[in-house]
């Protein structure tokens, strides 16, 4: 026996956005974001945080890779991130470039 299809609605009835409340803009609280003072004074220029960075500020095409850590290693790394007020992959981020830099 075959399910009854169900209608499917692209967009909201206009009843329904007539029941949703507007929004009050002037109570939103905006968060800074904390790595950016430390970014700008360091000029880091690898994308640190999360989603597509801004233009202008591309590096170029990137290609993820893994790493193999024992668990105690990824701990420590991951306190020390943390300390700095990094994520784990943004300390080992700065941390291969900062290297780079010191070898050349």
């Amino acid at each position: 026996m075959k399910k009854a299809r169900q209608a499917r609605h692209a967009e909201p009835s206009k009843a329904s956005l007539r029941e949703i409340p507007e929004i009050d803009f002037s109570s939103a609280k905006v968060r800074k974001n904390p790595y950016a003072a430390r970014i700008a004074a360091e000029g880091l220029v690898v994308q640190v945080g999360r989603g597509r960075p801004k233009k202008l500020l591309e590096v170029g095409e990137t290609r993820p890779r893994s790493v193999r850590f024992p668990e105690a290693v990824w701990k420590r790394l991951q306190a020390r991130a943390k300390k700095k007020g990094l994520t784990l992959h943004a300390a080992l981020r700065e941390a291969i470039l900062t290297w780079l830099k010191d070898a050349a």
